[in-house]
């Protein structure tokens, strides 16, 4: 699912939250994340997960270039959810 496009500055370091409660069942919860990005320059040095979501932090890209972020998220349970955002990184 497409979440949202958001913007920032190449030298920003930004959090992004993703909210699984709604989806997970009562008893499951996120195991594993796996966040890819479209094109070189933004990058995703960490991911703080917890039971029903997930922080994605996002640095860097290029002034002018949007980028889209894949996150797939597998849960204790087996499900697998899939969701994308962009970011638009203004230029200077």
């Amino acid at each position: 699912m497409s979440l949202a496009t958001f913007t920032k500055q190449p030298i920003e370091k930004l959090d992004y939250d993703i909210l699984y409660d709604d989806w997970l069942t009562p008893g499951d919860g996120l195991n594993l994340v796996k966040v890819t990005i479209d094109k070189p320059g933004l990058t995703s040095p960490r991911q703080n997960v917890s039971a029903f979501a997930l922080k994605v932090w996002i640095a860097g890209g290029e002034g002018g270039v949007t980028y889209k972020v894949t996150v797939t998220a597998e849960t204790d349970d087996g499900r697998i959810k899939q969701d994308e955002f962009k970011i638009k990184v203004k230029e200077y």
